[in-house]
């Protein structure tokens, strides 16, 4: 079952909290692949946390800015924030998640699987 690209998706949805801009994301699929690319400028991957549970994948940021507080700011928008947004993707290898974070996109790629399990597994950022 192609749950990334029926309806789910499709219509928008698949973020919790209502904000389009909120971790945009590109999903595709290729080959018996899903893949994700998801902006996370000037985000440390140490600081992105990927997880998967009975085929849901979860992606968490936690980003804080450092201000000198010697300066006298006119204006400070950069603050610590947290993000996160889940994805329902179905039931796919989870042996096979992978994900990387190069130049402020974090892709993450997911095999198809027809088989049906519960699992739970935090995915490694490479």
């Amino acid at each position: 079952m192609n749950y990334l690209g029926n309806g789910f998706f499709r219509n928008g949805l698949g973020f919790n909290n209502g904000e389009f801009n909120y971790l945009r994301t590109d999903i595709y699929e290729q080959d018996n692949v899903y893949y994700l690319k998801i902006e996370v400028p000037g985000v440390e991957k140490e600081n992105i946390r990927v997880d998967y549970e009975n085929g849901y994948l979860t992606v968490s940021i936690k980003q804080e800015d450092i201000f000198e507080e010697t300066s006298e700011y006119i204006r400070k928008e950069r603050v610590m924030s947290e993000k996160e947004r889940t994805f329902y993707v179905g039931d796919i290898h989870e042996e096979s998640i992978k994900a990387s974070c190069q130049n402020g996109i974090l892709t993450i790629t997911l095999d198809k699987n027809d088989e049906k399990k519960e699992t739970k597994k935090q995915i490694v950022i490479e």
